[in-house]
Formats: structure tokens, C-alpha cells, sequence
């Protein structure tokens, strides 16, 4: 099948997750406990790292040589390129939050920046799926790099499940309403498939950059992960000894690694 149409179907899965974890406000009376967001911030970021090693970096390197480049320096090209377009999208995101201070505020900046920071990192996540399926449909011979695909896809759209229900939950504390809520944490999610065709479709334009662009994507995953999810993994804890969003990192890492080796 076409890499473009596999990664559309990828992202549209990973997408559809975060609308069905959306949708779980309508199913609870409450806010989510920090304990719980904590736990699903961190696992997000343990699937996000196993993701950007072994559906990545590691498929990257390999590609990167079989094609008489140099391994390590396509990839590390690739991934400053990924960590220095987030620290640009960072800057000006909070540069435009700043501005927003000055207006009259309706939700807490933590509120709002959680919004903000589930919906970039998953622009990384997005492009992630559409790159692996561009790398496995061209090299139909391998079945692993079509089954890491797959791994990929799964895992993002496990992890995406608490992190709908974690943004449409804030939001509807702060008194907005469900449909309201459910539709904002939706739509944290629509940048997926977008990027997902985007990166399938310039990998299949520049087959010889596709190592660059896997790197590219695995710098700006990690970034999301070390700038936004680990500290807020582990915000708001009622005790300092809090160790919900370490457990829960390291839950998503076995989990994405056992699944990418498992069917990789």
C-alpha cells in the first residue's frame, strides 16, 4: 500500500484515541487527581522516548547506512535540526502566552499551557508515524520496519487515550462546558494525521533524507518529553516523595519497547 495512505491511516488512529479519551469527561463527575495526570503525563514520555529509540533513531541509522551515508552524523544532523525547531516553537509560544497575560485571562496558565504543550509535542508524535510507514513501504522486503510501524502507531495510541482525557478534564473544571472541553481535547490531537501525511509525503519526495527526517523527529519528541511532560509529570504532587510520573514513564517505556521489539 502507498506510505502517504498507510500514514494517514496511522495518524488518524493515534487521533481517534484522543477523541475517545476525550470523550471520557462526559463519563466522570469530577476532576482527574493529580496523582493520575501525573501518571499519565509520565507515560507519555516513556513512550515517547522508546519510541524515538527504537522506531527512530535505531530503523534511522540502519537506513542512513545501507545507503553509504554516514550513520551517526545524518543523525545527529537531524536531531539538533528537531530539538533547535522546538526551542524556536517553544520561544514563541511563550513569547505569544505573554502577550495573552495581558488580556483578560480566562483558564490558569498551567491549564492552558498543558493544552498548548499536549498539542506540539504531538506535531513530533504525528510525524513519527508518518515517516515509519514511509521508511517500511519503501523497503517492502523488510516486514520488521512495517510491524515497527504498527508498534509505533499502537503505542502513541495508547498513550494518547489519558492525555485526551487530561486536557478535556482541566477545562471543564475551570467551568467550561463538556461538549466544549471534549472538543478542545479532541483537537489537541488533529495535528497528528496532518503531520503524518506532511513527513510521508516529503520522505517519499527525498527518499535519501528519510534517515535526517526520522532523526529530526525523534530530537523534537525528546525535547517535548525533557521541556514539557517531565516537569509536569511531576507538578502538583500532595508529597514530595510523589513518584507517580516516574512509575508511569517507566510503565510507557516497557510498554512502547516491548511492543516495537516484540513485533519489530
Amino acid at each position: 500500500m502507498n506510505g502517504i495512505f498507510l500514514a494517514f491511516l496511522g495518524g488518524l488512529i493515534t487521533f481517534s484515541v484522543t477523541t475517545l479519551g476525550a470523550a471520557g469527561i462526559f463519563c466522570v463527575k469530577k476532576q482527574i487527581s493529580d496523582k493520575w495526570q501525573n501518571g499519565f503525563l509520565g507515560f507519555a514520555g516513556g513512550v515517547m522516548i522508546a519510541a524515538s529509540v527504537w522506531s527512530l533513531l535505531l530503523p534511522g541509522i540502519d537506513f542512513a547506512e545501507e545507503n553509504g551515508q554516514i550513520g551517526w552524523l545524518v543523525i545527529t544532523v537531524g536531531f539538533v535540526l528537531g530539538v533547535i525547531i522546538l526551542l524556536l516553537a517553544d520561544f514563541f509560544l511563550h513569547k505569544w502566552y505573554k502577550k495573552q497575560r495581558e488580556k483578560p485571562v480566562t483558564l490558569r496558565q498551567s491549564t492552558s499551557m498543558l493544552v498548548l504543550a499536549i498539542t506540539v509535542h504531538n506535531i513530533p508524535e504525528g510525524m513519527s508515524v508518518g515517516l515509519a510507514f514511509a521508511l517500511a513501504a519503501q523497503n517492502k522486503e523488510n516486514i520488521a520496519l512495517m510491524s515497527g510501524a504498527i508498534a509505533l502507531t499502537i503505542g502513541i495510541a495508547i498513550q494518547n487515550f489519558p492525555e485526551g482525557t487530561a486536557v478535556s478534564l482541566p477545562l471543564m473544571k475551570e467551568g467550561m462546558s463538556k461538549k466544549k472541553a471534549f472538543l478542545i481535547g479532541s483537537m489537541t490531537g488533529i495535528v497528528e494525521p496532518i503531520f503524518s501525511v506532511l513527513a510521508a509525503t516529503f520522505a517519499s519526495m527525498t527518499k535519501s533524507s528519510i534517515a535526517i527526517f526520522l532523526a529530526f523527529a525523534a530530537g523534537a519528541m525528546i525535547y517535548v518529553v525533557v521541556e514539557e511532560l517531565i516537569p509536569e509529570a511531576h507538578m502538583d504532587t500532595n508529597s514530595k516523595e510523589g513518584k507517580e510520573g516516574t512509575i508511569g514513564f517507566i510503565v510507557g517505556f516497557l510498554v512502547m519497547m516491548i511492543l516495537d521489539v516484540a513485533l519489530g
